[in-house]
């Protein structure tokens, strides 16, 4: 069916969206698992193909998908999500690794298992953090051979299932973001969480745990479902899950959240509506009228704090991953561009918008296009590889699982237990291996050049650029006035900027520094992305209220 643009009526302001491969809805019933072909693939647009890169029975239920140091792909997924017992099988933790680069995965490690529902993962050093409610917990392989052996406990007590944790992310500026769904959370939880969600409790556990447990010895915690909602958020923490307070506020349960270039983010939130589900942009101290008596748009008499950015283009949408797409492989058109993954209308959007009102919010037009046949193609979450492709986690057949031992399964039974995971790629080649998985990827990063940093600062893969920073910070001194000739010296695409100019704000701060460099550039420079963060910086250090 195709279906041509089409207004947006009654709401102002309008979106932008392309479908950028999209199938006809899936609907949960059991009646349609036998309409529903397995083995098809989804229609792309012209240009595109995408294939399997790996599928049951390595994975079923996948919700989470991150790349590691090395370029190569874990995914998070497992039988727990939706209504799990206490003796329920636990979820896991896999690499997917395809040796030849011929887009399907040979090889399936298990890194990790015995967790929650694992629903978003981010890399920082050798720590993976795991949004896995009610838990936070950090995972270290400490002898390289691919198994986490230490399990950390950051946080707990957080919500159940059906709202939880999602959306870690690590921002230039050093903090852990993460989104928070509106489920109710235990009198135990972080008192910012509390707080929030108005749960009154004495109870005087510190935070961060960082409580380490082996392997064998980590034991998940057990939070059943309770549909007593209260409000979602967005909360954010240093290194090690320390200082956490609350960023946003307002939502029902967000989902994914993602920066551009320039350190502005954007996110989905699954609203009960009418209307519908929404795309908003978060800010500090935002609230975004979730539990509140204001609307979320800034339209009608009473504005809310912050606005939405749009709505998504169906009242039964359900918006999950989102990603910044900066890579060199897509056609102009996708590049510096949001990708949205839509679970309930089985699509990925590319999200243009422009800005109006004074450049406060968003906006465009509406352009929704379908897709012909019937395929198993359900997007949970969305990563981009070093290779320029699009990495994309399909959920199965059903909502939930009731968990069922495999040597019980009935065909209508195995249809629970699906899961894949797509690669989405342009007709033009990839990205090669012998680009981006150069000689210094098998050598220690405090090894590698000023330039071998500078190449990773700006690059698409996350931990690429949150392990460059890093390290650049390390060498304080040693770097920094490379480092600010870099930054002035107009070569920089606006990604590697925005990230060597916080990196410097760090080493400033170390140093006890009067920021007088940062200062100089956000009055003079000509670049307007450099003076809005070397303002931010100045912000955030306190050098300037």
């Amino acid at each position: 069916m195709l279906m041509s643009e089409m207004p947006v009526s009654n709401r102002s302001p309008f979106i932008l969206m392309k479908t950028f491969f999209c199938i006809l809805p899936i609907f949960l019933a059991t009646a349609l698992f036998a309409e529903v072909d397995k083995d098809a693939l989804p229609d792309v647009e012209d240009g595109f193909e995408v294939d399997f890169f790996v599928r049951e029975p390595h994975i079923i239920n996948p919700s989470s998908l991150c790349f590691d140091k090395d370029g190569r792909l874990y995914v998070g997924a497992g039988p727990q999500y939706r209504q799990p017992k206490e003796d329920s099988p636990t979820d896991y933790i896999k690499i997917l690794i395809d040796e030849d680069g011929d887009g399907v995965a040979e090889k399936v490690k298990t890194f990790a298992e015995g967790l929650n529902c694992v629903q978003s993962m981010a890399w920082k050093g050798d720590e993976l953090w795991v949004a896995n409610a009610p838990e936070i917990t950090v995972l270290r392989d400490t002898d390289g051979d691919d198994v986490a052996d230490e399990y950390t406990i950051i946080y707990t007590g957080l919500n159940n299932l059906r709202h939880s944790v999602h959306g870690l992310n690590w921002g230039p500026d050093g903090w852990l973001y993460f989104t928070m769904g509106n489920t109710w959370v235990k009198p135990n939880a972080p008192k910012p969480i509390r707080d929030l969600m108005g749960i009154k409790s004495d109870d005087k556990t510190e935070y961060p745990l960082r409580k380490v447990y082996t392997k064998d010895s980590y034991k998940k915690s057990y939070h059943p479902i309770n549909k007593d909602e209260k409000e979602g958020g967005i909360f954010r923490c240093r290194p090690g899950g320390h200082n956490l307070e609350l960023y946003a506020r307002g939502m029902r349960n967000p989902w994914d959240m993602c920066m551009d270039s320039g350190f502005n983010w954007l996110a989905t939130d699954n609203d009960p509506g009418p209307p519908a589900d929404r795309i908003f942009m978060p800010i500090r101290h935002g609230h975004y009228s979730m539990r509140h008596p204001w609307k979320f748009d800034w339209m009608g008499k009473h504005p809310a704090v912050a606005p939405s950015s749009d709505l998504f283009p169906s009242v039964s949408g359900s918006g999950t991953g989102v990603v910044f797409y900066t890579s060199e492989h897509f056609p102009e058109e996708y590049r510096n561009r949001h990708l949205i993954a839509d679970w309930t209308n089985n699509c990925i959007f590319l999200y243009k918008p422009k800005i109006i009102d004074g450049g406060v919010t968003q906006a465009g037009d509406l352009g929704y296009k379908g897709a012909k046949g019937r395929s198993l193609f359900r997007p949970t979450d969305i990563e981009v590889g070093p290779d320029g492709a699009l990495y994309i986690a399909g959920w199965g057949s059903v909502y939930g699982t009731e968990y069922v031992p495999k040597e019980k399964w009935t065909p209508e039974e195995s249809a629970k237990y699906q899961g894949r995971v797509f690669r989405l790629r342009h007709e033009s080649p990839l990205i090669a291996q012998s680009k981006w998985n150069t000689a210094k990827r098998k050598k220690e990063i405090k090894t590698w050049s000023f330039e071998e940093l500078m190449e990773d600062i700006g690059h698409q893969v996350h931990v690429w650029r949150v392990n460059a920073q890093d390290e650049l910070v390390r060498r304080g001194g040693s770097v920094r006035s490379e480092l600010i000739k870099t930054i002035e010296s107009n070569t920089l695409t606006e990604t590697q900027a925005t990230w060597s100019l916080w990196a410097l704000g760090h080493i400033e701060k170390d140093r006890n520094a009067n920021h007088a460099e940062i200062l100089r550039i956000a009055l003079e420079s000509g670049d307007l992305n450099l003076r809005i963060q070397a303002a931010r910086v100045l912000g955030e250090n306190k050098v300037i209220k």
